[in-house]
């Protein structure tokens, strides 16, 4: 099987219906990954898991054996551990050189957790990974020195210093420009802007940024 994209799907809450999974998701050559329950939630949007990892907090015996009889490899781990489920996932991807990751169910529960799971995101960033977290209607990534938004028009885009300062950023196509500024971590100068071209760029000399990128700035809610 050639793999073309991988799909991490941590155990939280879908953010929209299925046909909006399968969009988001869509062609072939898709390899499933599941952080513990994660199988749980791709099997509601009509995907099986390839691959469940994790300390078995949230999936009873019956089920993660029903799911090895559905052809998925169970790699069980330790409960007492110093990384989360979603961190191994990412780790089995790192060692496999799996690259152009989707994360699904990062949301959900508690606050800590959700936080662990955005920052993911730069776990895979520097450990020579392309990955995102989607949902339908929303996106998150990594921009280290440029990124391009095309025909994104009327999105909300919010940029957010992983550095404590990111220099030299700058935005074009939105309705918020800015020119080789600096933006600081402790400040909210970038969140809430919203794309009003058919191209929208930014370019940043020095740090990295996370971007969110949002089709309805109120909610998650499914790209038409």
């Amino acid at each position: 099987m050639s793999i073309m994209k991988v799909v991490v799907a941590l155990n939280g809450e879908l953010k929209g219906n299925k046909e909006g999974y399968k969009k988001l998701i869509g062609g072939k050559d898709v390899f499933f990954i599941a952080a513990d329950g994660g199988a749980l939630l791709l099997e509601s949007i009509g995907f099986l898991p390839d691959v469940i990892i994790g300390d078995f907090d949230s999936l009873t015996k019956a089920q993660y054996q029903r799911y090895e009889k559905l052809g998925a490899k169970i790699i069980k781990c330790p409960v007492e551990k110093d990384e989360t489920d979603g961190e191994l996932a990412l780790q089995y991807c790192q060692e496999r050189g799996f690259n152009n990751i989707i994360i699904i169910g990062f949301a959900g529960g508690r606050l800590d957790q959700q936080l662990a799971n955005i920052f993911l995101l730069e776990y895979a960033f520097r450990n020579g990974m392309t990955a995102f977290i989607k949902e339908p209607g929303l996106e998150m990534g990594i921009i280290e020195r440029e990124k391009i938004f095309f025909r994104k028009i009327g999105a909300g885009l919010s940029l957010i210093p992983l550095d404590e300062e990111v220099t030299g950023v700058t935005v074009t196509g939105c309705k918020y420009l800015l020119e080789s500024g600096n933006l600081l971590r402790y400040k909210t100068r970038g969140i809430s802007n919203i794309i009003e071209q058919e191209e929208a760029v930014i370019t940043v000399e020095k740090g990295l940024l996370l971007y969110v990128l949002n089709k309805n700035m109120s909610s998650f809610s499914v790209i038409k």
